[in-house]
């Protein structure tokens, strides 16, 4: 398969080195991963906040072309699904959904979410330790935790940018992924119901399980 780039797209409160442990197992190709808090500190405030008005800053942003792939992270490869739905570019998923019913959120009603951002409790200290105390997995505690330091640190103002992304309503897909994996012990995103490759770990599986991740894009590039 002919590709000009390997362009990554991160998760909800995640950054570009999450993709650190991946990279050196993929085959060599030129590869940009985006820094979406970029994207957001030059945001226009006039333009609604959508999977579909990201996805068309990150055309633009970065001169996605089809013959690029896109490889997203959970909220990376919403993302992802819509730039395809634009220009038709080849996705893979890790991690992520088409279908926004797959999150596995209790809070998905945006201006719920809004409010309890407000009130500051989402990143008090308190809210912080008590998830990390709470965090089931050993294989990927250090990166949760680390995501959790930045929690308490980011912007609230980008943490709502995030969340308006994932919830705010958007046109249905018409086409799908090209490629989708996913782990078993996924407690954040719902396996889908089309074709996906399983492997073991969690949500975390780019981080925690990055070999099979690796081999199965590698697979679908060759």
């Amino acid at each position: 398969m002919s590709v000009d780039r390997l362009v990554f797209i991160h998760g909800n409160l995640d950054v570009p080195t999450s993709f650190d442990a991946l990279l050196p197992l993929l085959p060599a190709a030129q590869t940009l991963c985006i820094n979406l808090e970029n994207d957001f500190n030059s945001w226009d405030a006039a333009v609604p906040v959508t999977a579909r008005t990201v996805a068309q800053r990150v055309v633009q942003a970065y001169g996605i072309s089809p013959r690029d792939v896109l490889i997203g992270h959970s909220m990376g490869g919403w993302i992802a699904a819509h730039v395809k739905e634009l220009i038709g570019v080849r996705v893979i998923q890790l991690s992520s959904w088409t279908d926004p019913r797959k999150i596995r959120s209790p809070l998905q009603r945006l201006s719920l979410i809004r409010w309890v951002v407000s009130t500051g409790v989402v990143q008090h200290p308190f809210s912080i330790r008590a998830a990390k105390l709470l965090y089931p997995f050993p294989a990927s505690r250090t990166r949760v935790r680390a995501s959790l330091d930045r929690l308490q640190r980011i912007d609230p103002a980008y943490l709502m940018w995030q969340y308006e992304l994932i919830f705010n309503a958007v046109p249905p897909l018409t086409v799908l992924p090209d490629l989708r994996i996913h782990a078993r012990h996924d407690i954040v995103i719902a396996p889908p119901d089309q074709p996906y490759v399983r492997v073991s770990g969690n949500h975390q599986i780019h981080a925690n399980n990055p070999h099979d991740v690796a081999r199965a894009i590698s697979e679908f590039l060759s």
